[in-house]
C-alpha cells in the first residue's frame, strides 16, 4: 500500500490551492507475472507501485518529491525492510521523472510536528490534526473522513514539506 498526496500551492502566495490523495494498492495494480515468479510477490507489488508513481509525475511534474523516511518498529521489525525498498522504489521513479530531483527525505517527528500532533502520535492522532488545517480540508478533492491512513500520511509529509518551503522558501528536508 503506498499513499501519495498532490498538494499544489501558488509559489508567490503560498496559498494551498488543491490538495488530492489517494492510495495505491500495489497488488491490484497491473504488473509483470514473470516479475513475481522470479523475484517474488513483494517485488512485483513494489515494482507496479514504481510504474504508478512515474505515472504520476508525468501527469502532475511535482516540484518537489518527497516521503517519510522509514521507522524501525521493535514490534514488526520486519516492516522496515519493506519500507526501505519502497523508498528505493520511488527513489527509482523520481529518478526516471527527472534525474536532477532529489527526493526529500521528511522523519515521522517532523511530520508529526508539522501537523500538530505529539510525537507519540498514532495514526488517528495523525488524522485528527491533520483534519484541523482549515486549508487543507478547505481544498481537499476527497473529504478527509473518506481517506484511508496511506493517504492521511500522504498529505502529512506533503504538508510537512510545504511548511518548510513556506518557512524558509528555500529549506527543505534532506
Amino acid at each position: 500500500m503506498l499513499g501519495v498526496c498532490v498538494l499544489e500551492f501558488d509559489l508567490v502566495s503560498f496559498e494551498i490551492v488543491n490538495v488530492q490523495a489517494f492510495t495505491y494498492d500495489g497488488a491490484r495494480l497491473p504488473s509483470s507475472e514473470w516479475a513475481g515468479y522470479l523475484h517474488g510477490d513483494r517485488v512485483r507489488r513494489i515494482s507496479a507501485l514504481r510504474d504508478k508513481l512515474a505515472d504520476v509525475f508525468n501527469a502532475y511534474r511535482p516540484l518537489y518529491v518527497c516521503c517519510e523516511s522509514p521507522f524501525y518498529n521493535q514490534k514488526r521489525p520486519s516492516a522496515y525492510g519493506a519500507l526501505t525498498e519502497i523508498v528505493c522504489a520511488v527513489r527509482e521513479a523520481v529518478r526516471d521523472y527527472d534525474v536532477w530531483k532529489p527526493l526529500y527525505m521528511i522523519d515521522p517527528p517532523s511530520v508529526k510536528k508539522a501537523v500538530n500532533a505529539s510525537g507519540n502520535a498514532g495514526k488517528d492522532d495523525v488524522k485528527a490534526a491533520i483534519s484541523k488545517i482549515e486549508t487543507l480540508s478547505r481544498v481537499c478533492a476527497t473529504p478527509m473522513a473518506k481517506l484511508d491512513e496511506h493517504s492521511i500520511d500522504a498529505m502529512a509529509v506533503a504538508y510537512a514539506q510545504y511548511v518548510a518551503c513556506r518557512e524558509s522558501r528555500l529549506k527543505v528536508f534532506e
